[in-house]
């Protein structure tokens, strides 16, 4: 994809708003285990589905190198010493507009059908991640294990029933943006993990605690942006994106 005078002029705004929650810190929200839940990744995810994957891959990258940037001469907590390593800080962000722009595109084309596909992924990973707690170590696992088991499988249907219901547009937005966060989150930390900065089980707690908050920012806020944007562009022979 080409990138023409708008898609300039999108991928320089939407930079300096990574940029700017970056310097602010407001893109980074100190949560758990010295790790921030973060929001700097909104940017790249509206810029890829309103402008396409070299639009969302410019804005990856600018997020990527601030973060390294950041971690490297302001950092928030101990853990920031892990992302002044470019492949876990910028090689992983890198993916982040190609995945939300590839979901989004796909998921227009291909209506509703296949939400049942997700839903039965989804609640496969919710059964193993399951499992996996009660089998564990820990006094309390089984208990854990059952309880996220439950909320797990509740929090699946409430999805899938939430989209059929939901307008395709939406269904659309909302998938990338879930897409391209929960990428964000096992690239990132697949690459902590991979680089021996920290243990296998220490990434999925993590995950597990920071992923549901980083999604559903991700799809309210894609959501109302790109909404907006599409009413604002709206031309009587249709819009392009």
């Amino acid at each position: 994809m080409k990138l023409n005078t708008r898609n300039i002029a999108l991928a320089g705004v939407l930079s300096a708003v990574s940029i700017i929650l970056a310097v602010t810190r407001v893109g980074y929200i100190p949560f758990f285990a010295g790790i921030s839940v973060t929001i700097m990744h909104l940017p790249v995810i509206i810029g890829a589905i309103v402008g396409g994957p070299v639009v969302g891959t410019i804005i990856s990258l600018i997020f990527g190198v601030s973060s390294l940037i950041l971690a490297s001469v302001s950092p928030l907590g101990p853990s920031d010493v892990f992302f002044t390593d470019p492949w876990v800080s910028v090689i992983p962000r890198l993916f982040i507009g190609v995945i939300a722009w590839a979901v989004y595109r796909s998921a227009r084309a291909s209506g509703r059908g296949w939400v049942i596909g997700l839903g039965v992924l989804l609640s496969g990973l919710v059964i193993l991640l399951s499992y996996n707690l009660v089998v564990g170590q820990a006094s309390l696992g089984p208990l854990i294990g059952v309880v996220v088991g439950a909320l797990g499988l509740a929090g699946v249907g409430g999805i899938i029933w939430r989209a059929f219901r939901a307008h395709p547009e939406e269904l659309a937005l909302i998938s990338a943006a879930v897409a391209a966060t929960l990428a964000n989150t096992v690239l990132v930390l697949g690459a902590l993990v991979m680089r021996g900065y920290v243990p296998g089980a220490m990434a999925l707690a993590i995950g597990v605690a920071n992923s549901p908050l980083e999604m559903a920012a991700a799809a309210i806020i894609t959501v109302a942006v790109v909404s907006a944007w599409y009413q604002i562009s709206l031309r009587p022979g249709g819009s392009t994106v």
